[in-house]
């Protein structure tokens, strides 16, 4: 009974270290420049994740840990960039423009998912939001033929008259070829 424990505590502890690598690898892809921020990060979102765990055991503890992790940093996104009213994919993928043209997390580490941000680093990320570029219109794409030039005269010419006397000389032409490859090849292994 007591190697069955053994078993499975080793296995949580495994389950979990592999939770904590994801996390950390995660967390890395901000490129925070303090490492020990992003460990104290990793380990508080890892705190949290065993104490949901302790109430749900049957969640593995990789997927537990990476969606708490994500909806955190989806809160803190909408929050900071006031987008609350899109979709958590659109406030994920533009909170994360937004860091990395904002190099928030390089210059100011500790400030990263910390609450409530100062004014200067949340305008900062909202800034690199605005998008330049000419307005979107919508307009109709009418088929149009396509001009080829002389192109298209001399391929009607090439396709549309077959001569079987040209097809049997470049078949017999390929065919020595092959059988002067085949005998070079054969002499030489």
């Amino acid at each position: 009974m007591n190697t069955v424990n053994d078993l499975r505590s080793d296995q949580e502890r495994i389950a979990w270290n592999q939770a904590y690598a994801r996390l950390q690898t995660f967390l890395d892809t901000f490129m925070l420049s303090d490492q020990p921020v992003t460990a104290q990060l990793a380990l508080r979102f890892l705190d949290q994740a065993r104490a949901r765990h302790r109430e749900n055991p049957s969640q593995e503890p990789t997927n537990l840990v990476m969606e708490q992790t994500q909806k955190h940093l989806i809160e803190w996104l909408a929050q900071n960039l006031d987008e609350s009213d899109k979709s958590s994919s659109q406030i994920f993928s533009s909170g994360c423009i937004a860091l990395f043209l904002s190099r928030m997390p390089q210059t100011a580490p500790a400030k990263f998912l910390a609450s409530p941000l100062p004014d200067n680093l949340r305008q900062s990320m909202r800034e690199t939001l605005l998008i330049t570029g000419p307005d979107f219109h919508i307009s109709s794409m009418t088929p149009r033929n396509i001009d080829y030039g002389p192109m298209l005269h001399l391929a009607r010419q090439t396709w549309h008259r077959w001569n079987s006397r040209e097809i049997f000389i470049a078949l017999c032409f390929w065919i020595a070829i092959y059988f002067i490859f085949y005998w070079w090849l054969s002499s030489i292994l």
